[in-house]
């Protein structure tokens, strides 16, 4: 049996337009659903929609233990890697019951504080609250965390993710820590071991509740299963990545394969793309903004070289640009209008043998016949192309 403690919301996403009701806990649930054990479910849910919760924890048999209030807490992203705005959220945090179990997945949550005690835990605090912090009690305590909360975790301490999750393991008194760490996998650290777990690389990414999936695998094959912490964080990785291809729960009982990554080396990256009018310039300081959360270098003739205003400067800005050009790893091109600067990017980045993703929306089958023919990898879908030039 295992115990979930989590938040549960209606989600909602403007690009690609999705909606519906999970959270970290539901959807730690549902995917965990059908695997062959017992799985209580605590939690809080607004009364506007709870007639769809019992509907879902019915569905997948999952027996619920709630908290009902006004109305739900809905997450609003505008694209699936955009920071979400929450909505509804209570003036004061709720205070669900105190939960003691034998294994005990917690996931941090927004709207209510929560105290457990178990004798295996994970915890994932998304809410940046330390274990401790939480008045819970753990035996074996395993903690699941982001690079960010990992560096807050541990008030950065380094900028050496080493050195974070050896701080952690004796500050949280943790027997584990796994830091995920984007595209460049996650490493664990328990006794006096580090090992890093691959990222897979898939043909399409739904990051929207990937790290609830990673951390409800690891529970279970941590807790249940009993298996050692870098073969359960391995099956984590690989159950992540087929809930990224495919956004399925409950999960299947074997992922499917994927090819495995650890990037030898910082990646850089070089954003080509027009800037001429209100909206591009949107476009390109999200991806920039974006990409720089992903540990990788950016090269962006926007916020790096400028516009050229003076005759003189041309030839200046140009070279920058193609300097930059020859020293990427890939370029992530934004393919609309047909921008005459980003072909002529695209085209001299093909002739020196560079990887090209291109970000394309709005475009004529006609348009891609070169892009095509010369191997560029076209994605129509934001989240999977900033992924792909990451990888």
């Amino acid at each position: 049996m295992i115990d979930i403690v989590g938040g549960t919301y209606y989600e909602v996403c403007h690009d690609p337009k999705y909606e519906d009701l999970f959270g970290s806990g539901l959807r730690g649930a549902i995917a965990l659903s059908d695997k062959g054990f017992e799985i209580n479910y605590h939690s809080s849910i607004g009364a506007d929609l709870k007639e769809l919760f019992d509907y879902k924890v019915s569905a997948y048999k999952i027996s619920p233990y709630l908290q009902v209030h006004e109305k739900s807490i809905i997450f609003d992203y505008y694209h699936p890697l955009a920071k979400p705005s929450p909505y509804n959220l209570p003036d004061k945090n709720f205070i669900l019951p105190q939960i003691q179990a034998k294994n005990i997945l917690y996931y941090g949550m927004i709207e209510s504080d929560c105290s457990v005690q178990g004798e295996y835990v994970v915890y994932d605090p998304q809410n940046h609250i330390g274990f401790r912090e939480t008045n819970s009690k753990a035996q074996h305590l395993a903690l699941i965390l982001n690079k960010n909360e990992a560096m807050m975790l541990s008030e950065n301490i380094s900028d050496d993710i080493n050195d974070v999750g050896k701080f952690l393991l004796k500050n949280e008194e943790a027997e584990v820590v796994v830091i995920k760490n984007g595209s460049k996998g996650a490493t664990v650290f328990f006794e006096d071991k580090s090992k890093v777990i691959p990222v897979f690389e898939t043909e399409s990414v739904w990051p929207i509740g990937s790290g609830d999936i990673f951390s409800a695998v690891f529970a279970w094959k941590w807790m249940i299963d009993k298996l050692s912490p870098d073969v359960a964080a391995m099956f984590a990785s690989k159950f992540t990545a087929d809930y990224c291809n495919s956004k399925d729960v409950p999960l299947s009982k074997h992922p499917r394969e994927f090819k495995g990554i650890v990037p030898e080396k910082r990646k850089k990256i070089y954003l080509a793309g027009p800037f001429f009018t209100i909206s591009e310039r949107f476009l390109i300081n999200e991806i920039y903004s974006i990409l720089n959360g992903f540990d990788v270098d950016i090269f962006s003739p926007f916020h790096d070289a400028g516009i050229s205003v003076f005759k003189e400067d041309l030839k200046k800005t140009a070279k920058k640009d193609i300097d930059n050009l020859k020293d990427c790893d890939v370029v992530l091109a934004i393919i609309s209008g047909n921008d005459p600067g980003t072909l002529f990017e695209v085209g001299y980045a093909k002739a020196l043998r560079k990887k090209v993703v291109l970000f394309c929306e709005n475009y004529k089958e006609n348009d891609l016949f070169m892009f095509e023919g010369t191997d560029c990898e076209i994605i129509s879908d934001l989240s999977t192309a900033i992924y792909k030039v990451s990888w």
